[in-house]
């Protein structure tokens, strides 16, 4: 019925309403066929409706969908005989028309009640029509505005201060430990010596063993720098790191299928508001055609008598379903200036997460470099008591592997001799066979040493080509 070949135009856009009649029509122009009922004076109307229905999912889920509905009437003005075609995707126009004609006798005009009766049922079976696209609107705003409300109501309460009771949060615990051991760390340097004492202790020694120490010059003092640099971090930062975590995690519950879901909100209130404008033009085209109808010449005096109250009451019928459905337009014009100020503020808040998460980050990073200091410093501490330990055992060393070898008896100590010449014998079988024992005995466990060494390293070596593979 509503046919435009060549038009390219989207189904929502197409045209709406289409009218004619033949009241003033000479009679040469017009078709007369006695046998249909026609006599060749009649007008036409059609148009197209659109509303919104309530539907079930596969899931159960409750979903609002745009409906159509076409309607063609033609009514001839000699015989009053009607002519309705109505489709739809659905009985539902279908089960109230007949029920309504089955309850209404008004509906069911005789050849006896005349052209003024009939042609009031034909309005009031217009009215069928047109109620059905302003029905179900003011539930679907409703629902539309529960789903809206229920995700920018999360946007706008979403408290970012910090929680007074964040005992259960894992970030909080792991934070609270790793202040626990930095300050374990700094309160452990009370304990053990100090480094300028280890750096005093090494230069007295490094002087004693070194020849003729007064007349170099002494090198320069190591500055114990990290030492006289105060370890223990601010009061505030730890707390202000935890601040940072825990709104970092508000802004985690906010996520993209959120945005993607306002957006889909948003595209259905759009073809809402398109649907709207279309049947209120609809609406207005429709009173306008009958109301231009009963001012025709053709349209006879005895009809215009019979029918003038029942015209002016569908037009005042449909102009209240108009501004009905102008009502329904301003609430969804009004949602989608809401929803998108809700759009706004998620936008907002995604940045603010990626901008606090780079914050994070890059204070974790500050923390973790403060504690490598600290290692390091502790570090430098073991070390210099590592130096100390290693300059004691050279120091002793000799006189340890002297006092091993005169012990071992390979050399045996004349007590009766007065000199130094006859003070020591010598067993040189005895070493001989030492030498044979321990010098392969050595050679051995060098080599096994070796060979582990290069088998470990060729797996290494193996381990990293297939990473960097």
């Amino acid at each position: 019925m509503f046919s435009r070949p060549g038009c390219a135009e989207d189904s929502r856009t197409r045209r709406s309403k289409f009218n004619f009649d033949t009241l003033d029509a000479p009679k040469l122009s017009t078709i007369e066929i006695p046998r249909l009922g026609r006599s060749g004076r009649d007008h036409v109307v059609q148009y197209l409706l659109r509303s919104i229905e309530k539907s079930t999912g596969p899931r159960k889920e409750i979903t609002w969908n745009v409906r159509q509905m076409a309607v063609h009437h033609r009514y001839d003005f000699v015989t009053g005989k009607s002519f309705w075609i109505s489709m739809k995707s659905n009985g539902v126009m279908k089960e109230r028309t007949k029920q309504a004609v089955s309850e209404d006798p008004a509906l069911r005009p005789t050849a006896g009640d005349g052209l003024p009766r009939s042609f009031a049922a034909t309005l009031q079976i217009h009215l069928m029509h047109l109620d059905w696209c302003d029905e179900s609107w003011q539930e679907c705003i409703t629902e539309f505005e529960k789903m809206i409300r229920k995700v920018l109501t999360k946007a706008k309460a979403a408290s970012l201060n910090h929680s007074t009771d964040s005992r259960e949060l894992p970030l909080m615990k792991a934070l609270r430990r790793n202040t626990q051991l930095a300050e374990s760390d700094v309160r452990g340097k009370k304990t053990g010596f100090s480094l300028k004492y280890w750096l005093g202790l090494k230069s007295g020694l490094v002087s004693c063993f070194r020849a003729g120490g007064q007349k170099r010059t002494a090198p320069p003092p190591i500055l114990p720098v990290a030492a006289e640099k105060d370890m223990v971090p601010p009061a505030n930062q730890a707390d202000d790191f935890s601040k940072q975590l825990y709104s970092l995690m508000v802004l985690g519950t906010f996520s993209f299928e959120e945005v993607q879901h306002l957006h889909h909100l948003g595209e259905q209130l759009e073809s809402f508001r398109v649907v709207l404008q279309l049947d209120r033009q609809t609406l207005r085209d429709v009173t306008e055609h009958y109301q231009d109808l009963a001012s025709r010449n053709g349209f006879t005096a005895k009809m215009i008598k019979g029918c003038k109250g029942d015209v002016v009451s569908f037009t005042r019928r449909v102009d209240r379903i108009r501004k009905n459905l102008e009502i329904r337009l301003t609430q969804i014009e009004s949602m989608m200036a809401w929803l998108q100020e809700g759009k706004t503020l998620f936008d907002g808040i995604l940045q603010y997460r990626s901008v606090q998460v780079s914050h994070v980050f890059t204070e974790s990073s500050h923390i973790q470099s403060e504690k490598m200091e600290r290692i390091a410093h502790k570090t430098e501490q073991e070390t210099i008591s590592m130096h100390v330990v290693t300059c004691v055992t050279l120091a002793f060393l000799p006189g340890t592997f002297v006092a091993a070898f005169f012990q071992s008896g390979l050399v045996e100590i004349n007590k009766a001799s007065d000199g130094v010449r006859g003070s020591v014998v010598f067993h040189a079988g005895a070493f001989k066979l030492f030498s044979v024992i321990c010098f392969p005995l050595m050679f051995i466990t060098f080599a096994l040493w070796f060979m582990l060494f290069k088998i470990l390293a060729r797996r290494a070596h193996r381990r990293e080509m297939e990473e960097s593979v």
